[in-house]
């Protein structure tokens, strides 16, 4: 009796297996905190944000740390002048960050035009920057309409503010009274 060779079923490969094990890769996340004046209550909320981003990262298991990325006691108008905010940049264009986790669009920016830049910048890497007080995901379609308006917000608010110390300063001034900062 002759023996009958084996019998061998192939298994064709199922491509959206693969596509989920690629996926399942761990996000990079960064986070991105800045306060605008050295006040006792601003340093504390700059070490609170600190701390609950490295928390809300470091517990989600789908995320790694890319980095928290501080200014301190700098003006939200201006990205030049604010080396962290750079550094992180440079890092996204590096690809060295998937998403940016930010407390709100004027932590981010306090400038319009800038605000605007980055995001799209960003976004064409394929960055996604969360704004949490707004709940806004920059990748989503909606989202360059609500950034445009709450940026004009924070911007105005910024212009307003500064304009109310310049006449603080010169009533204090023509009163006698001079302030010095040392």
């Amino acid at each position: 009796m002759k023996e009958s060779p084996p019998k061998v079923i192939t298994i064709p490969a199922k491509p959206e297996v693969a596509s989920r094990q690629a996926v399942q890769r761990q996000l990079r996340v960064a986070a991105y905190c800045r306060v605008s004046t050295d006040d006792e209550e601003q340093l504390t909320s700059y070490e609170a944000q600190q701390n609950y981003y490295t928390d809300k990262i470091m517990t989600n298991r789908e995320w790694t740390m890319a980095g928290i990325f501080a200014d301190e006691g700098i003006t939200g108008t201006s990205a030049r002048k604010r080396p962290e905010f750079l550094k992180m940049i440079r890092l996204c264009k590096q690809k060295k960050i998937d998403i940016v986790l930010t407390k709100s669009i004027s932590r981010f920016a306090r400038n319009t035009v800038d605000c605007l830049n980055y995001i799209r910048a960003l976004r064409e890497l394929g960055i996604a920057v969360i704004f949490e007080k707004e709940n806004i995901n920059t990748l989503t379609e909606s989202s360059e309409f609500l950034i445009t308006l709450f940026s004009g917000f924070a911007q105005a608010e910024s212009e307003s503010l500064s304009a109310n110390i310049q006449l603080g300063i010169r009533m204090a001034m023509k009163e006698g009274k001079v302030n010095f900062h040392y």
